[in-house]
């Protein structure tokens, strides 16, 4: 699910519509605390956002939802979309985490391309996260280890670990080792 959050009603529905025709599903909203609800979703995998959401052209309040979704969804990665776009503003909101920057007017291929890079490179990203072994894990490993090259000779299996005896055993019954 993207998220799409823009004060315009027309950027609303020419964003999801955009989405619709590349197969993607979205929610649109326009206000800051409409949007903080919808970025808690379990399913929410991309977020654009505007970043006024007001008559201002400052950028700040954008800036200041990027740092609230970003808190909220650290792994959900943001494009910020703007028609008073400027250098810095984009390097600030990619400083505070956004993945790109869009300029309004868009051009829809540029656009989704950006939003399937995004998406990509997101869930790259998650996989990565979820290979890495805790600290449990790896402990379980470098004890299974040095028991197999120790024959299950458990005085020798600690001295290749560094510890004692009394400590391998305790740590292999709190880690289920048998």
């Amino acid at each position: 699910m993207i998220l799409i959050v823009d004060d315009d009603k027309a950027i609303r529905l020419s964003i999801g519509l955009m989405l619709r025709q590349g197969g993607m599903e979205s929610v649109a909203v326009a206000t800051e605390p409409e949007a903080l609800d919808a970025v808690r979703r379990p399913d929410m995998e991309l977020v654009i956002l505007d970043l006024n959401l007001t008559c201002t052209t400052t950028g700040r309040q954008g800036i200041d939802l990027l740092r609230k979704v970003r808190i909220l969804a650290p792994a959900v990665p943001v494009i910020m979309l703007s028609a008073w776009g400027t250098v810095p503003l984009a390097v600030e909101a990619m400083g505070y985490g956004a993945v790109d920057f869009v300029t309004k007017p868009w051009a829809n291929r540029d656009f989704m391309a950006k939003i399937r890079k995004a998406l990509s490179d997101a869930r790259e990203a998650d996989e990565r996260r979820q290979h890495v072994p805790t600290l449990a894990d790896a402990e379980k490993e470098s004890i299974r280890k040095a028991l197999r090259m120790a024959d299950g000779n458990l005085s020798h299996a600690a001295e290749m670990l560094g510890i004692t005896r009394q400590s391998l055993y305790r740590r292999m019954e709190k880690l289920g080792i048998k």
